[in-house]
């Protein structure tokens, strides 16, 4: 009799965690990256990530995600020299809408980013000295993103997906040549906006 409770309770996450795998997907996306800061830049991307599939009735969400990505910086004169690497975790709160095979619904997610920059370019164009003469240092960063996504079921475990949202992001950019330091030029914010397919293998 006092064994009851545990079994119930092991059956139960149990059957919460089989749930939960015959919700895993995979998705490929076609992503556009737009920082707001005229002295970076980021062009066209295409990845792929694993997902949940999403649910059959409104209701809250909680999102949470590994968001891998980088940017482009520019010197002064508009020279590409270095790229910067972002790798955030990031959680929050969101709703979802269904409306028979179409879901969507809006998100408010915050983190964390563990930033790293690189020389990436023509450091005589951008600062008239060597590549070697130049380091780059990016410091990590808290981030807020706000998002709205929408999916379509188009079978059973097949989905269009489309989303956007705006990274917001502030880390310490510092760059140093032997003649000169250049820090708080640079804004790593970024609006990003993709379309993709998922596809669900256990979804029934």
């Amino acid at each position: 009799m006092v064994a009851t409770p545990a079994q119930a309770q092991s059956g139960f996450v149990q059957e919460t965690a089989t749930k939960m795998v015959r919700r895993v997907g995979v998705h490929v996306n076609l992503s556009v990256r737009e920082p707001v800061d005229p002295d970076v830049t980021k062009g066209t991307t295409l990845g792929v990530s694993f997902g949940l599939s999403p649910g059959r009735t409104n209701g809250w969400t909680y999102p949470v995600g590994l968001n891998i990505f980088s940017e482009d910086l520019h010197s002064p004169n508009g020279e590409p020299f270095a790229e910067m690497r972002t790798r955030a975790i990031t959680a929050g709160i969101g709703y979802r809408w269904v409306f028979g095979r179409l879901i969507t619904g809006p998100s408010l997610q915050t983190g964390f980013a563990f930033n790293s920059g690189r020389i990436e370019g023509d450091g005589l164009r951008a600062f008239g000295v060597p590549n070697e003469a130049i380091s780059v240092h990016v410091g990590n960063a808290a981030l807020f993103r706000p998002q709205v996504e929408a999916e379509y079921m188009i079978r059973p475990k097949f989905s269009l997906r489309i989303s956007a949202d705006y990274v917001l992001m502030r880390p310490a950019i510092d760059v140093t040549t032997p003649f000169e330091r250049i820090a708080g030029r640079w804004s790593a914010s970024n609006v990003h906006a993709s379309v993709g397919i998922g596809y669900y293998p256990l979804r029934k």
